[in-house]
Order: structure tokens, then sequence, then C-alpha cells
């Protein structure tokens, strides 16, 4: 019988590992009780993940199940209420942990469904908790299968933004080739992210699939009375979520470690409930089941020898803890349960989202196999139907939102974030705006995550948003790297390392400190103020030191020479922003040098020089991608003039214009663009000519071997998607390109182009975009190239 008051919105029904003790919890402990995460003993995760890899080994994994599943609460029995002559015996679901295996589960209550067995009760592990969180919400059948079917799992595993929503100043991370990595500095401590995925996509699947019972607080007033299974991070417990968000809950049931980062309720850390309990069948019969249905999904052990690698050996552990404490849950089913175990052997693994039908048919077929011993809990048609008569439905129609609210943990002003996101009032929710909001929020780069929620207070529906910031910040390490050879003596690389500091003022202001070792070292120093909290208008400085080289060419294509050249000078701008399509700014620069022969004619002077221009740039960048872009585009516009008054050897003027565009078909994808940059008046100083070489920029030519006041160019390309490895595409591609470059504007005439081309092989790899291919021009020379991390 339920409680009447004192709910407990985590139960504690076991405990698994901590580093140096392992025991059994007794009693119930309320949240308020509970020890938080220390300071200092998140950090220690790893220690104790091994300590208790360690006690496994020692004390066996069948004992640590034991451990895991002792204590359960029954003083709790929230299946469905009985009259006093229903002597039906209630029956309960215990749904298993397994990935994209637990899809079988939808499987097993489509029969059950067909049975006409009554569902009394759910108790769900990691995607078990997804399966039947939707399932107890009052999703049918039809609906949980057509989700799983075409969901786009990739994406939804994906936190990153789409480079077309992203804000523009992360748009140029790319073009200076950084990427942060999930390193950050706090005071005099390196700290690590918590996981590769925050789960924000995931999150706002299951926030969108739960609205309609967005308003039911505790899980025992769902239409099937429900519960989550969550590990404790700190004391390796076992939890059991019966009220608050379901849609946290579920995410908090699925925090596989090392992949997602944990969630946090009520003051509690929490990883994915496989570690302890990976079938649930006691937590389920805690909830008042008289017969428990258990679905078994996991992934059995594999069969190593004394060869195993590391990794083998740690993920067999893992596994262990798994299979153990299912096999401890599997023992206490007797009588009239009946226990399923759809037969995935390696036909569907634990991450093989694309392969639901497959698991969907294995799910068949093990509930087929069960038919006989499910057979016997059927009801009559009349019963049947009036039992379903009798659950409480959730709202037909999306709530009206009366007010807003935000929880901002993070160190931007409120209204920075709410400009993002726009939740009118006075109107129905629609999630999609919603999560699209809450996605741009997170694209900044510096949010651990920003979510959501319906809520209800005193009798009004609203959402409130929580916003938290990465715990590796607020300074971040980016790391990147360009390379190109040419096979034929010249090679250039560089390793850029940069940290950058976000935010520093409410409205999100930026600073970063970029150190480039190679071929061409440099440091920079950049400064990013907006001036609003829509960071529409924004200033920009920076100084920067920088040691290029630059190489001459003779007509066929010889190295003659090659220069070392020192610069150093500063950079101011003003910017208007519009959205993150594009923007317009006006600055100012001022640069001085030298330059010296390193390699050639020891007759050629070294000389020093002078730079000091006024400037306006105009900016759109959709492009999906500055490496092997597939759809979207780009463009920039230009004016330079230069003059003696500020600081210029000489006087001159320059317009430069860019641009580009890409639409895909399938795996297939077409480029088109052009380029063309003049010196309107003047002459152009030796150290800012234009130089052209490499693809997109006539390939059958040396990066940099030809140069000139003016060049113009048109080009076309196409690239074919092989195959894509963890979200990143393997592709093979060409182009076509004609063009010049020149030293007179009167000289430049279409038919003074040169007809280019290439093939290429990419991969979007880890350490940069790369690809290896071969550029040919028109009088039959070309070139065997190798670039990493170099645009388009």
């Amino acid at each position: 019988m339920k409680p009447m008051s004192g709910m407990i919105g985590m139960h504690v029904v076991g405990s698994a590992f901590s580093a140096w003790d392992v025991r059994p919890i007794s009693t119930a402990k309320t949240l308020s009780a509970l020890p938080r995460c220390r300071h200092g003993a998140c950090a220690n995760t790893a220690k104790r993940l091994m300590a208790g890899l360690v006690f496994l080994l020692a004390h066996g994994v069948d004992a640590f199940a034991q451990e895991a599943a002792a204590a359960v609460q029954t003083e709790t029995v929230v299946c469905e209420a009985r009259a006093v002559d229903d002597t039906r015996p209630r029956i309960g679901l215990a749904l298993g942990g397994g990935g994209a295996r637990g899809f079988a589960h939808i499987s097993v209550l489509r029969l059950i469904e067909e049975l006409r067995i009554p569902v009394d009760c759910i108790a769900g592990t990691s995607m078990g908790s997804l399966v039947g969180g939707l399932y107890a919400s009052g999703m049918s059948v039809d609906e949980l299968e057509k989700l799983v079917t075409t969901a786009d799992w990739k994406r939804l595993f994906d936190d990153s933004l789409e480079r077309p929503q992203r804000s523009l100043r992360r748009k140029l991370d790319d073009r200076d080739a950084l990427s942060t990595v999930g390193i950050g500095f706090r005071g005099n401590r390196v700290k690590l992210t918590p996981g590769l995925l925050q789960g924000e996509r995931i999150l706002a699947l299951f926030e969108r699939s739960t609205q309609h019972v967005s308003s039911i607080r505790d899980f025992d007033l769902l239409p099937i009375p429900y519960r989550a299974v969550a590990t404790d991070l700190n004391s390796g417990e076992a939890v059991v979520l019966d009220h608050g968000n379901l849609a946290l809950a579920m995410r908090a049931s699925m925090s596989l470690p090392g992949i997602f980062q944990p969630v946090e309720i009520d003051g509690r850390v929490l990883l994915d409930g496989g570690l302890v309990n990976q079938v649930p069948v006691d937590v389920v019969r805690a909830m008042g089941a008289d017969i428990v249905i258990a679905v078994d999904v996991g992934t059995p052990l594999a069969k190593l020898d004394r060869n195993a690698s590391l990794l083998q050996v740690v993920s067999q552990i893992s596994g262990m803890m798994t299979t153990g404490n299912t096999r401890r849950q599997s023992q206490t089913l007797a009588g009239r349960d009946v226990l399923i175990v759809p037969a995935l052997g390696d036909s569907v693994a634990t991450g093989d989202f694309t392969k639901a039908h497959e698991a969907l048919a294995i799910g068949t077929e093990a509930a087929e196999q069960a038919r006989e011993r499910l057979a016997p809990l059927s009801l009559a048609t009349d019963e049947y139907a009036a039992l379903l008569a009798r659950r409480p439905k959730g709202a037909t129609e999306p709530p009206v939102i009366e007010f807003v609210r935000l929880e901002n943990q993070t160190d931007y002003a409120d209204e920075v974030l709410m400009a993002y996101v726009s939740i009118p009032t006075g109107m129905p929710l629609d999630p999609l705006k919603t999560e699209e909001g809450l996605l741009r929020a997170y694209g900044l780069g510096t949010l651990s995550g920003i979510t959501y929620e319906v809520v209800q207070e005193d009798g009004r529906s609203g959402v409130l948003l929580r916003a938290r910031p990465k715990p590796q910040g607020p300074n971040y390490l980016q790391l990147g790297l360009t390379a190109s050879s040419d096979f034929d003596g010249s090679f250039e690389s560089n390793i850029r390392a940069a940290i950058l500091f976000s935010p520093l003022t409410p409205n999100g202001a930026e600073a970063r400190v970029t150190a480039t070792l190679g071929s061409e070292p440099g440091l920079k120093g950049e400064y990013y103020h907006p001036l609003d909290p829509a960071s529409r208008n924004i200033l920009y400085a920076s100084a920067f030191y920088e040691n290029p080289g630059l190489n001459a060419y003779d007509d066929s294509g010889n190295k003659v020479a090659a220069f070392d050249v020192q610069r150093k000078g500063i950079e101011l701008r003003a910017i208007h922003e519009f959205g993150n399509y594009g923007a317009i700014g006006v600055g100012a620069n001022r640069a001085s040098g030298k330059a010296r022969v390193e390699i050639g004619d020891p007759q050629l002077q070294p000389f020093e020089f002078q730079d000091g221009s006024m400037f306006a740039q105009l900016d759109m960048d959709r492009l999906d991608s500055l490496f092997f872009p597939r759809n979207g585009y780009y463009a920039q516009l230009g004016y330079s003039i230069a003059r003696e008054w500020m600081g210029s050897d000489g006087d001159y003027e320059t317009v430069d214009i860019d641009a580009l565009a890409a639409k895909s078909f399938g795996q297939h994808s077409w480029q088109l663009g052009g380029r063309y940059h003049s010196t309107l008046s003047g002459l152009l100083p030796i150290q800012n000519r234009y130089r052209l070489g490499g693809r997109g920029r006539l390939a059958g030519f040396h990066t940099n071997e030809l140069t000139g006041q003016h060049y113009a160019l048109v080009f076309a390309g196409y690239t074919y998607e092989l195959a894509k490895l963890f979200g990143r595409s393997a592709l093979v591609g060409g182009t076509v390109e004609y063009g010049n470059a020149w030293e007179q504007r009167r000289d430049m005439r279409f038919g003074d182009g040169l007809l280019n081309a290439s093939i290429y092989t990419g991969f979007d790899s880890w350490i940069g975009p790369m690809l290896l291919g071969y550029g040919w021009r028109e009088d039959g020379n070309g070139v065997l190239f190798l670039e990493i991390g170099r645009p388009f």
C-alpha cells in the first residue's frame, strides 16, 4: 500500500564499490541525509574505479553482485491498487540495460499487449529505463518502434552543433585550425571533461517524448508506476529514482561512464544503473509485483586468452559487474516469473543503434519462444479493456506556458543565455523550437549543459531552464595541426596550442593566447568583447608575432629561394554580427617586420618593412565544413587601404572577393566557387603579395608557387562520401580550376588563364582534416600533395 507521505525520491537498494569498503545498506535514507560529492572526491573517480576493480578481482564478481542486490526496500507497494475481492496477481516488468540491444524490449512489449497481459509496474536500467519510462508514460508500442527506427541515433549521440548553426566566433576556430580537447585549467589544477558527451540531444528527445506527462512528478502517478535505476558515483550504491523529472531520470540511468557526463539529482552524482543492477527484478518486486517478467539484453562475456589487451581485460571486468548482478537477480525468479533473453549474440552490439530492425526481429523471436509461459497471465478481453480504461491519461495538448525561469550557474548574464532561447508566455510550448534555442546556447562551447523541463507551480505551468558551466573551465586548452608536403623536398608543419579564457564578462567576453611551433612559429593574443547580451556588436583586438617562410619558384616549378620573414603587429576591429549568418566589420592594423634570404642567391639583401592600413570586410558563412564542404555557402568581400600616414611604406589599395557554394545529393556533393583579388592602386609590398597553389587555388602548382599583385580563378569540385567512421567522413573527390596570377592589372584576361585539376582522397581525422592527392596543370606538370588542416 502506498505511503500517505514521506515519499523518498531515491531509495538506496544496495551498494557497489568504493575504494576501501563495500557493505550493504540495511535501511533507506532520505536524500538530505546522504553525503554529497566532497571536494576532490569526483577528481578521484579513476582511482576509485581501479580500487573497485581490484576489489572485484580479489573478492569475486558474484559476491559483488550479492552486495549490490542486498537490502531492497519492501515497504513501498505501488502496483495497481486492488479491491478486497481482487485476487489477480500484480505483474511487473524488469527491463535490463544493453544499449541498442535494448530495442528488443519493444517486441516483448508487443507480445505482452497481444496476449492482454496487464503490466502493473515497470522498473528499468539504462536502455531498459528508456523503453520502460516511455511505455509507462503512455507511449504505445507502435510509437516506441517508430521512435527507435526513425531516430537519427548518430546525431543524438553527438552534442556538437552543426557548423552553420554555430556562432561566428566558434566558426573562426575552424579557420584557425583549433579544436577544444576537453582539458581545462582552474587555479593550479588541470581538469578533464567528465564525459565525451553531455547528452544534450538525448535529454531533449526525452523531454519532447514525455511532455504529455511533464506535470507528473511522482512516478507512481504515471499511467504505469515506474522506477529507473542508476548508480551513485561516490558511494557505488544503486539508486532508485521514483519522482522528479522523468526525462532526467531516464537520462541518469543511462549515463555510461566515460561516455556521458554523469547526472546530478538531489545532490547525488549518478551513472548508468547497469553497474550495480542490470536487470532490476528486486526493484519491481519491491514495487509490489507478485509476478515478474524480466528481459535480459545484456552483452555476454567475451572469451579471452592470456594475450588479451589491457582494454579487453578492463572491458571484461566491466562485463563481469553486469553479468554478475544479472545472474544474482535471475536466481530470485521462481514460480510464475518469466525470464526472456533475446539471442542477440554478436548480431547487435551495444552501440549498434542503426540495427533497430534486427534487434526488434530478434526480440520478436525471443518473445514467441516465451509465449507458452506468458499465456497463462492473460486477462479476458473485457477485463483487460477495463484495466486500461482505469489508467490515468497524460495531457493531450502541449501546456500553455505562463512563466519562464532560469537557474543560471554560469558566469554569463541571464540576458545572454535568454537571447538564444525564446519561449513566449501565454502560448503552448514548442519543444522543437525550444531545443533549437538551447542547442544554439550550448554552441557557446563553454556550457556543460543547458536543459529545460516543464514544471507546475501554484497551479501554473512554466518552463525551468538550467545552465551549468563546463567543470574543466573557465580556461580551456585548444589544439590544432596544419601540415603540407609536395613529396619533393617541401614539407611544412605547425602545431598550435591555445588557452581560451571564457567568459571574462557577463556578456561573454573571451581572450585567447595561441602559440605556434613548427615551420612558421608565432604567438598571438586576442580579446573579443561583446557590447550587448546578444553579441551583435563586438570590439576585437589582437597582437601578434609571426615567423612565416616564403618560397620563390622559377618558371619550371623549382624552388630557387626561401625567405625568412619576421612580423609583429596589432589589429583593432569593430564588428556587427547578423546572427550566426554573417558579420560586417571595420578596422585598422599596424605591423612591422624584416625579411632575409635563407636559401638562394646570397646577393639578395635583407630588408625591413612597415605596414599600416584600414579595412572593411563583409563575411557570410553557412558552410557545413571549411575543409570538405557538402552543403551551404561562404562569401567574403574585403577592401583595404594603406597610406604612409598610417605607417605603411607605401600607398596601395586592394579588393578581395571569395565565394564558395556546396550542395549534396546523398553521398554525392558538388562545389562551385571563385576568387578575385586585385591591387587597385599602388604597389603591393612583397610580403603581402597574393600567392597561389594547392587544391582550390590552382592545384597543379606547389603551395605559394604563383605570386602576383592580382589573381582570379573559378573552380568546380566533386566529392563522394565513401563512409563515416565515428561520425567522421572518408571521401574521394576532385576539382577543375581555371585562373592565374598577374603583376599588372591590365594583363588580367580570361584567355590568359591556366587549366588545373586535382583528384584526392580525404578523411576528417581526429588530428585534423587531411587529404592526399595529385594536382595537374595544362602544361603537363603536376604535384603530389598532402594537406592537413588546410581550408578549401
